[in-house]
């Protein structure tokens, strides 16, 4: 009777790692251990939290100009001790429950991306004497496509012609995001000197490198993460020291012909114990100007950060600048 129970908290302990160990594992199942597993296979690494059920793959689609559209693939496989003994037919279905899960796992907040704007095979093929197929999921930058949303094609293996699926590996999570045209690195120039009204001695740090990012389809936020602070903001000279605005970065938004239309503070406008905002400063020239090809050369944008929290949207600092496109984030 002992050596019965010896032999049976073996097996459990067993069968245990070896599923910690599926889960665990960086590149799926390995062929030569496996039998005849059907399942996504990796598409870049899996970025999905350690207390995550299912894997993620993560997809920047880069520049994606309105109207146009961007893709990425999908890799399904047959993991066994030999290729595929004939044509096996892998059907493939959006899963939101997926999501949801994903979601509550990892702390995330993606989104089901709506169906105007991706299309994508409902089945694969994985040909005899191969062992894997690839697809590709196709992503319009239409007036569906929702820049404010983190989206993520929540997919599962619903059935194959021939073995198993996958446990672990048979639902997948792949997110994606899109940049606009305005989206990238550029030199921040003055066009006319900083002024704080309120402290004198925060002066203009320029000219300066800082990345803007995409905020929605015509829009970009400013983003430091070069020179002070890895973060939104914007950067200033405090004497001879650095220093930034706390709950402020500045928003540009943009029309067909490159006008600047507004500016909003990114942590929302009356943010932070200084209920700072970003207001467009209508004097300046608050124009965009292009290359022959109709990519961004530079632009020019003059706006103010007002405080509230002692009187309504009172001016604080004036900012008048050039900003110089240098080339695409990394």
């Amino acid at each position: 009777m002992k050596q019965t129970k010896i032999i049976l908290f073996f097996l459990s302990f067993l069968s245990l790692t070896l599923a910690s160990c599926l889960k665990e594992s960086v590149m799926n199942i390995d062929p030569e251990n496996s039998v005849n597993i059907i399942e996504f296979a990796n598409t870049g690494d899996n970025v999905a939290g350690s207390s995550s059920t299912y894997p993620r793959f993560t997809t920047d689609l880069g520049v994606v100009e309105a109207g146009k559209t961007a893709n990425f693939n999908i890799n399904v496989s047959y993991a066994a001790t030999e290729v595929a003994p004939e044509d096996i037919t892998v059907n493939i279905a959006v899963d939101t429950a997926l999501l949801t899960t994903f979601n509550e796992q990892n702390g995330t907040d993606y989104s089901v991306p709506p169906s105007e704007i991706f299309t994508m095979p409902t089945s694969a093929v994985i040909k005899k004497g191969e062992r894997v197929a690839q697809v590709q999921v196709v992503v319009a930058n239409n007036s569906s496509f929702d820049f404010n949303e983190n989206y993520a094609l929540p997919l599962s293996i619903t059935s194959a012609s021939t073995g198993t699926i996958s446990g672990n590996f048979g639902k997948a999570v792949y997110s994606f995001a899109a940049r606009n045209y305005l989206d990238g690195v550029y030199t921040m120039e003055e066009t006319a000197p900083m002024k704080d009204i309120t402290s004198p001695s925060f002066t203009g740090w320029y000219p300066i490198d800082m990345q803007l990012i995409t905020y929605t389809g015509n829009s970009v936020a400013l983003y430091d993460g070069i020179n002070y602070v890895d973060a939104y903001g914007h950067p200033f000279l405090s004497g001879e020291s650095g220093s930034y605005y706390g709950s402020f970065s500045p928003v540009f938004y943009f029309d067909e012909t490159g006008k600047i239309t507004s500016v909003t503070n990114y942590y929302g406008q009356e943010s932070g114990g200084s209920k700072r905002s970003a207001v467009l400063d209508p004097t300046g020239v608050n124009q965009a100007t292009f290359n022959a090809d109709g990519s961004i050369q530079s632009f020019e944008v003059s706006y103010i950060m007002t405080q509230s929290v002692a009187s309504p949207m009172a001016p604080r600092t004036y900012f008048h600048e050039k900003f110089t496109y240098q080339g695409s984030r990394e």
